[in-house]
């Protein structure tokens, strides 16, 4: 058996599992190493060469999950389960803070992916219950303070980041998803090990200086957001488990105490260097 360790935006995860089964090394997660275990989930991976039943009551059926609850044990089914729990080919199942990702045999005869990994655990959920929600979004980090670009799939995101890069010397952090939390009442971004698409994954946490939601045009423009505006705008990028009543309480607040304390902007531009100078203004101008 392999054991290793990990910690992101405040959730401490302990996987292992046979030699044959475990993902790369060197994967998304990698960055993310960790030599303690306290206070970690354990995860244990395995092959099955089927899958039990579900027990208990259907909480949610989604396109590729299917989650099922009874006497405090939680039981997530994936693959193409939108008609039928049968058509999974990974189980996984909670109980406490120990894990049990099952996979079967023939349908992933090799090494699991990182991306695997984090789907079977839930790691939307975890974040949450660790004071934190993870985000739809690209982050580059300049002059200390984060940047967040959010918006629907091939809206731009990564490319604002790149641009940020570019232009103003900024570090991307990741291009398709980040963790904001609150940490000693300030607003922060986080790493996660997971980035969609995009090539940049690193472990970086900064304060968090402003989240803004894009649009393409032909002209770009600029202007803040409040109030319901803004929370729309960051909501619904948010990856939360609505289904779950206290995870989008939780997520709920922590973006109503983030929204309180870090501005929101609509920019509607141009791939190009004018939208880093019209968020630079704005940003200058508070």
């Amino acid at each position: 058996m392999v054991r290793r360790c990990y910690e992101f935006a405040g959730v401490r995860i302990a996987l292992e599992g046979p030699e044959d089964l475990m993902y790369e090394r060197e994967g998304r997660l990698a960055p993310f190493g960790a030599a303690h275990t306290e206070e970690s989930y354990t995860v244990t991976l395995e092959r099955v060469d089927r899958l039990e039943p579900p027990e208990g009551e259907c909480l949610a059926v989604e396109p590729d999950c299917r989650v099922y609850e009874q006497a405090g044990v939680r039981t997530r089914y994936q693959g193409g389960v939108e008609l039928t729990w049968e058509k999974a080919y990974l189980r996984t199942v909670w109980q406490g803070r120990s894990c049990r990702i099952q996979l079967l045999r023939d349908m992933v005869p090799g090494p699991v992916g990182t991306h695997t990994v984090l789907g079977a655990l839930g790691a939307e959920h975890l974040v949450v219950r660790a004071g934190g929600v993870i985000l739809h979004a690209s982050c580059v980090i300049h002059e200390g303070r984060a940047i967040l670009f959010t918006a629907p799939s091939e809206t731009g995101k990564s490319t604002q980041a790149g641009l940020w890069h570019r232009h103003r010397g900024g570090v991307i952090v990741n291009g398709d998803r980040i963790a904001i939390r609150m940490v000693a009442g300030l607003p922060v971004a986080c790493g996660i090990p997971y980035a969609g698409s995009s090539q940049f994954c690193e472990n970086l946490t900064a304060p968090l200086g402003a989240i803004v939601y894009l649009g393409q045009a032909k002209q770009t423009a600029i202007r803040p957001l409040e109030g319901f505006r803004a929370f729309r705008a960051v909501w619904e990028g948010c990856s939360v488990n609505t289904w779950d009543r206290e995870d989008l309480e939780l997520a709920t607040e922590l973006v109503r105490q983030v929204l309180d304390a870090v501005p929101v902007f609509r920019l509607d531009c141009t791939p190009d260097e004018s939208a880093v100078l019209a968020l630079e203004q704005a940003l200058s101008g508070r």
